[in-house]
């Protein structure tokens, strides 16, 4: 356990019971800090996607949260909306006077296919969420976060496919490998404030958005989605998929004092899989 009580932290896209958003705030609450859970609790585009939770299940999370003594918010937020955003810091600055941690997790794969045929709204819907999302949050955050202590951090929720991407995902692969430069670049630019700022590159998670992408190259492979689920667990040298929870417990160790000297780096939470073919 991590000494982070009374520490107040934003959680993007943490509405799914199962997903690595609400694993990421149980984490946190569960080292005290107050969080506010936020997610858009709508359809985030006509194209195909994995789909969003309603009000209900993003304020069920918040409920549980809450029997760990701790205050829990559920906030709608869009994320590639500045106004929802500042509304959000706002709401946080009147309940809670300041805000110690950012966890830029909101993110979708909208329409993946081949760039032959991919549509362009998929790619810019695509890029606006995952990348300009991430921007926005940092850049409407960090007033806040400085008016603070010296003290503060950033997690951004990148993704394995940043640096080992696979075909028919390059929107989704090009909106993480943008969170990952620009984690580096704030690195450098908010290190003078004890802000630290890093990225978690998750591979393959079981989450309900992970289960439609197996199911998409079940598809278009012609398999059986079991078949799918055997060759990508076989890539991996722990031999399984991650849970939600093992990318939240790295999120509460980057949020702590032990990882107050590490900034600008990409952690991978993979399993080994880029070490593998």
């Amino acid at each position: 356990m991590y000494n982070l009580n009374d520490k107040v932290a934003i959680v993007t896209g943490a509405g799914r019971k199962n997903g690595i958003g609400a694993a990421i705030a149980e984490e946190l609450a569960k080292n005290g800090v107050q969080i506010v859970v936020a997610d858009i609790c709508a359809s985030v585009s006509d194209l195909p996607h994995a789909g969003n939770p309603g009000w209900e299940e993003l304020t069920a999370v918040a409920n549980h949260l809450s029997t760990y003594n701790i205050q829990a918010i559920p906030l709608i937020v869009d994320v590639t909306d500045s106004a929802s955003i500042e509304k959000m810091i706002a709401e946080v600055k009147a309940k809670f006077g300041r805000l110690d941690i950012l966890v830029n997790n909101a993110g979708a794969a909208v329409g993946p296919s081949p760039v032959l045929w991919m549509a362009e709204a998929a790619w810019r819907r695509t890029l606006e969420i995952n990348a300009t999302g991430t921007f926005l949050c940092c850049k409407h955050a960090l007033p806040l976060m400085i008016e603070g202590e010296k003290w503060g951090r950033i997690i951004n929720i990148s993704s394995l496919a940043a640096t080992k991407p696979k075909p028919n995902v390059s929107a989704y692969a090009a909106s993480k490998a943008a969170v990952v430069a620009l984690t580096q670049s704030l690195a450098q630019e908010v290190a003078e404030y004890g802000i630290t700022a890093n990225a978690i590159l998750p591979g393959d998670v079981d989450t309900d958005m992970k289960q439609w992408g197996l199911q998409l190259e079940a598809w278009a492979g012609g398999v059986e989605k079991e078949v799918v689920v055997e060759t990508a667990v076989g890539k991996i040298p722990l031999g399984r998929l991650a849970t939600p929870t093992d990318i939240a417990q790295s999120v509460a160790f980057l949020a702590s004092d032990q990882a107050s000297f590490i900034t600008g780096q990409i952690l991978q939470i993979t399993g080994g899989r880029e070490l593998t073919q």
